[in-house]
């Protein structure tokens, strides 16, 4: 396929939407982005253009500090003519050549809305070649600072223009200007400095419909500046200097519908100013720079499509009683922000179909009873912001469609009790910021006499009552049953939220469900001194926990814990428990100074016994006694196997040989009462420790000692008594080293204990073995030079009797 047909392909198919996206344009100066919308930006010598197209629909462009700029190096938004709907121009110069070429350079064919707009002084001048060719416009704005002069013939090739905006300049128009322009139906003239108009200047658009000149700084008119805009329904004359009005000014104006007059210095108002503008709609006066104190009879009087009247702003003091005088299809009426001290009584008379009544921030001391009495279907009211003292009890009974009444920021003290009585419909009520507290004081037999009676007592279903910021000590319980949906008693001095009137906290908690039958959905009680008291955790806690009311900044949860808990069962349970305690406690205390001495003894013991059971779970003290004669035998062969055991602590006692008094000491002071005595019995500690002591004893003492271990070893001269013990030993205190599992035996007997209980095995008898023992070895005894005295044989039989006898 040849090179110049694909790429004429290409180009066919930029901007052209596929699948719902856009297609680029193509140029080497711009680069392209966008989905549902094209943005082009795009680099002409030097100078950044953004443009940003949707076809068929508008084009605009965006110069960024350009100050020249060679239209025809833009890129072609349309492969063929294309129509679009606006095309805009923001912040670019002013072209050389018609904004026409231009258009079509684009790919434009035709438009009707064209926009110029550049916050920067211009060089150059507007003229007619710059609108030449574009026949089919119908909607042009020129925004351009430094414009002081557009030629009379500037707009000769766009006679069809509907819609013209000149904002923004410097310019003082001429007559012969907007004669082309007889289709004009909109033309707005703004932010222009225009002191001196001529008062044909709209003569020939007789199809102007819209006339706006706001801020132009126009200070005069002439009584027949209007004359040939007959059917001007719309006239923007605000943000002027305008001081005065001539009293035939609008008479021309016959189809006047809105008329705007804000911002200017009307020091008066012409008398029967709208007389002939039967057609009149909406009258917008505000913000006037100089008081405007009274205003004329019947100013708005007789205009039977009359239905805003908004005059705000302006100072006014006095309002005639006349003011809307059969203008009955008035819906909205504003007089706020003005000095007014007295309606009369008949101003709103005819108002019949009013809506919205806005009396705000005046001088209002008081309303007259009837002030309202025609107004059957108004539904807004606004007169916060004055300085009301009393309302009587008509007058709000006629407004039976009242559903938002605004009294805040008065000086209100007494509400008729039957204020509301009348009102049968869902209204929002705010009586905020005002002195009421419902009560009233009447001298009785020289005393006062306080009564206190809602005025809301038979009025039911309101959407919101408002009576934060006032003076109520009490609360009312209609608040509270009658159904509202929100009730803000807020920055108050009420003490207790229920129970002041007809029922009582002593109807108890159970009655609230059939008091309390249409739950409120939002509470406000904030700043309110209330006490700490269950009447009100009660009520508050029922108000959230069963009609499930969402009560905002609850001021009760600064009081102690303690208050709200008193008011339950489990709090009082609590406490029992708590008085027992305290109680036993004390008795326990009285008890331990009264026992003191015998409990510390007590608790001493039990400690011992528990230290000593310790200390026995963690290690064994073992003392070990033993004749100086067998000292090396128990360095040796006993001392180095004990010590390998890390649970024994072992110790050593040598027993001198030649002592007489060995025995006493053996037995009185032998070891601690936790040791465990290991003594290495032989003949060598027989003769150490029992010498001159009577075998009787002997055998005695051994059956008598505690944690004694006896070690039997044959060490030393033969002794027929040591024989005699050897042989009669209990075999649960003793143990023969040479028996061949002597350790295994002694460390599980001093690991795991025993029992001292001496027992012999049956069939022996004990005297003819001793007889027999003694016999043998009674001439050796009497030659061993280690014995000083042999114990006498009377003795020992008396000592094997005795023996025997133990067992």
């Amino acid at each position: 396929m040849d090179c110049k047909l694909i790429h004429v392909l290409i180009v066919a198919l930029t901007a052209h939407v596929i699948n719902g996206r856009v297609m680029c344009p193509s140029h080497p100066n711009c680069v392209c982005s966008g989905t549902f919308a094209v943005e082009l930006n795009c680099n002409i010598d030097g100078r950044t253009v953004k443009i940003n197209l949707l076809p068929s629909t508008y084009i605009n462009i965006k110069c960024e500090n350009a100050t020249s700029l060679d239209y025809s190096k833009l890129p072609k938004c349309a492969n063929e003519p294309n129509t679009f709907k606006s095309v805009s121009f923001k912040d670019c110069p002013l072209p050389d050549t018609s904004f026409n070429d231009i258009l079509r350079q684009i790919g434009v064919s035709k438009t009707m809305s064209l926009i110029f707009q550049n916050a920067k002084n211009l060089s150059g001048y507007f003229n007619r070649k710059h609108f030449t060719g574009l026949k089919d416009l119908r909607k042009l704005l020129l925004s351009v600072n430094g414009i002081t002069h557009l030629p009379d013939n500037l707009f000769m090739d766009i006679n069809n223009l509907t819609w013209l905006n000149i904002r923004c300049n410097n310019i003082n128009l001429s007559e012969e200007l907007f004669k082309p322009l007889e289709r004009l139906e909109t033309l707005e003239i703004s932010h222009n400095h225009m002191t001196n108009m001529s008062s044909n200047l709209f003569s020939h658009l007789s199809l102007l419909r819209k006339l706006s000149l706001w801020q132009s700084n126009v200070t005069w008119f002439s009584k027949d500046f209007f004359t040939g805009v007959d059917v001007l329904e719309e006239l923007d004359l605000s943000s002027n200097g305008l001081n005065e009005l001539p009293m035939t000014i609008f008479k021309p104006l016959r189809k006047l519908k809105k008329l705007t007059l804000f911002s200017n210095k009307f020091s008066t108002l012409p008398q029967n100013l709208f007389s002939t503008n039967e057609k009149l709609e909406t009258v917008i006066i505000l913000n006037n720079d100089v008081k405007i104190k009274t205003l004329p009879k019947n100013m708005f009087g007789n205009l039977s499509n009359l239905k805003q009247v908004y005059l705000q702003r302006s100072g006014v003091e006095v309002i005639p009683y006349d003011i809307f005088v059969n203008s009955s299809l008035i819906t909205n009426i504003s007089l706020a922000y003005n000095d007014i001290a007295v309606i009369p009584e008949s101003t709103f008379n005819d108002q019949i179909n009013l809506l919205e009544l806005d009396l705000s921030h005046n001088n209002l001391r008081s309303l007259e009873s009837k002030l309202f009495s025609s107004l059957v279907r108004l539904e807004i009211l606004n007169l916060c912001y004055n300085s009301i003292e009393e309302v009587s009890s008509v007058t709000f009974s006629s407004l039976l469609s009242l559903i938002y009444l605004n009294m805040e920021h008065n000086n209100l003290k007494i509400i008729s009790s039957d204020l509301f009585s009348s009102n049968k419909q869902r209204m929002s009520i705010t009586l905020a910021y005002n002195r009421l507290d419902f009560e009233n004081k009447e001298l009785k037999n020289n005393s006062w006499a306080v009564t206190r009676s809602s005025p809301f007592a038979h009025t039911y279903n309101l959407r919101m009552l408002n009576l934060s910021h006032n003076k109520f000590k009490h609360s009312f319980d209609d608040w509270w049953i009658n159904g509202h949906e929100n009730l803000d008693i807020s920055f108050n001095s009420i003490q207790y939220l229920w129970g002041y009137t007809k029922y009582s906290i002593e109807d108890g908690k159970s009655n609230y469900e059939e008091i309390l039958k249409k739950p409120l959905k939002e509470v406000w009680i904030s700043n309110n001194p209330l006490n700490c008291r269950c009447r009100n955790f009660l009520f508050i806690d029922y108000l959230k926990d069963n009609l499930k009311s969402k009560v905002m900044d609850d001021t009760l949860i600064h009081c102690p814990i303690w208050t709200r808990e008193a008011c339950y069962l489990r709090f009082i349970i609590f406490i029992s428990v708590v008085t027992t305690s305290v109680s036993l406690s004390t008795i326990t205390l009285i008890l331990y100074f009264i026992y003191k001495n015998q409990i510390n003894s007590m608790i001493k013991r039990r400690f011992k016994y528990f230290s000593r059971q310790d200390n026995t779970d963690q290690y064994k003290n073992i003392l070990i006694k033993y004749s100086e004669n067998d000292e090396e035998f128990v360095l040796k062969e006993i001392l180095p196997e004990l010590k390998n055991h890390k649970n024994f602590n072992v110790q050593t006692k040598l027993v001198k040989t030649n002592s007489k008094d060995n025995f006493i000491k053996h037995f009185a002071n032998g070891s601690k009462e936790n040791d465990t005595v290991v003594i290495i019995f032989s003949p060598n500690y027989l003769t150490s420790a029992y010498s001159h002591v009577n075998i009787k004893k002997i055998r005695g003492e051994m059956l008598k000692t505690k944690n004694t271990l006896y070690v039997f070893t044959d060490i030393g001269p033969e002794n027929s008594i040591y024989a005699f013990l050897k042989e009669q030993r209990d075999q649960r205190t003793a143990i023969l080293w040479s028996d061949p599992n002597f350790w295994n035996v002694l460390i599980s007997m001093l690991s795991n204990g025993y029992k001292k209980k001496v027992r012999f095995s049956p069939g022996i008898d004990i005297r003819s073995k001793l007889n027999t023992s003694l016999t043998s070895s009674k001439s050796k005894l009497a030659s061993n030079s280690s014995f000083t005295r042999l114990p006498d044989w009377p003795d020992v039989y008396a000592s094997s009797t005795f023996a025997h006898s133990q067992v």
